[in-house]
């Protein structure tokens, strides 16, 4: 971790974010070929959880922001944090909601309330907004993650000043894993009687309290980073740092055929949202040990560069692979249906990166730039007035 004046940037962290982007991109391409052998879905479908990997590097990310702001300024801006995160994520989301409005209508029309809920990004808070709910308007699909992201940025200051120590940290793991089971089964029992089974549950999942310990696993890997920050003497290290990062992947897909539970307080007792997340915290971990290599590649970087509108856009270019599914033979069976999915993949991921970078440039760059002038002004007038 950087101890200079210069806030640091982490080629490694964009590493992670890139697996991360294609793992959930793997996870939802999967399902274009129906008939892809049950044991390569499954494995394929593990990418879902790519999701956790990106909480766990976003709060890991955002801590060593907190902490480099506290260190060189005195005192982390609370507001300027807000604003921050607003403009780094508002512009391109909403106008992904946009998009997907033209090329995906609702059946319904257009409902004002799911929109607000989606762009005031509470809409992990109900089955109808999430939504899990068959024939609901999904504003943006996957845009349950960015409301809980949101909720987590909300939370996000008293977080830092608990996860300094591991006592805090240990502190906030259990309340967030007790405050979890708890919350999962009181909404358990007071929407089963409204709603399908399949439509609770998927919510249960999803929502914040079912997450929030992720993000408690990402304070347990800052710490952890810290004892190995290779700045500071007397650091610990990680041994044969790629070896380890490897063992962590076998580990996490070795959890595809484990019985997991779906959420907090379901059975088995172990929900797979925090299953997943040792695994992938200790890939993390040994990632940030490892200067070069195969894993911490430029192309695995450029992705994670533009991750948050790959996550957006995926969505878009599956949406259009379904158009045409005789060209990259969705129907094929067994063996087949594998190299037709091993062929169509990377075509995905390029057009998926394409569509990205045009995003990033166009309209997350400018956002954050706007977010950068407003947060500058907004201090001008602060000092003026002081003067």
């Amino acid at each position: 971790m950087n101890t200079g004046t210069s806030k640091p940037h982490y080629g490694y962290i964009d590493c992670v974010r890139g697996y991360a982007v294609l793992m959930v991109m793997t996870g939802h391409f999967a399902y274009l070929f129906p008939n892809l052998p049950y044991p390569v879905h499954r494995l394929a479908v593990m990418g879902w959880y790519g999701v956790q990997l990106f909480f766990i590097a976003s709060c890991v990310t955002l801590l060593m922001s907190w902490d480099f702001e506290t260190r060189t300024q005195g005192r982390a801006s609370i507001s300027a944090f807000f604003m921050r995160r607003f403009f780094r994520i508002a512009p391109a989301y909403y106008l992904a909601g946009a998009l997907y409005f033209v090329i995906s209508p609702p059946s319904g029309g257009f409902d004002l309330a799911q929109a607000l809920a989606t762009m005031a990004f509470v809409n992990i808070w109900h089955p109808l907004l999430t939504p899990t709910v068959a024939g609901r308007w999904d504003v943006v699909p996957g845009g349950w993650s960015i409301g809980v992201e949101f909720t987590f940025y909300l939370l996000f200051p008293w977080f830092a000043s608990l996860v300094r120590s591991w006592r805090g940290v240990g502190l906030v793991l259990l309340a967030t894993l007790a405050i979890g089971v708890v919350a999962d089964r009181a909404a358990l029992t007071l929407l089963s009687g409204s709603y399908t089974g399949p439509a609770v549950r998927d919510f249960l999942f999803f929502w914040f309290p079912n997450e929030a310990s992720v993000f408690a696993c990402g304070g347990v890997l800052y710490l952890l980073m810290r004892r190995m920050d290779t700045g500071r003497p007397g650091a610990a290290r990680l041994g044969a740092p790629t070896a380890v990062a490897l063992g962590a992947a076998v580990w996490f897909f070795a959890l595809t055929f484990v019985p997991l539970g779906h959420f907090l307080g379901d059975r088995p007792f172990l929900p797979v949202s925090l299953a997943v997340c040792a695994p992938l915290t200790l890939f993390v971990l040994a990632m940030s040990q490892i200067p070069r290599g195969f894993l911490v590649s430029r192309y695995a970087a450029a992705m994670g560069k533009v991750s948050f509108s790959a996550y957006l856009l995926h969505f878009a270019v599956l949406q259009g692979l379904r158009l045409v599914p005789s060209i990259y033979h969705a129907d094929a069976t067994g063996y087949g249906a594998i190299l037709a999915f091993a062929l169509t993949w990377p075509v995905a991921a390029l057009l998926t990166f394409g569509a990205a970078w045009c995003s990033y440039h166009l309209i997350e760059r400018p956002g954050m730039a706007l977010g950068k002038t407003v947060i500058a002004r907004r201090r001008g007038y602060a000092v003026a007035r002081a003067s």
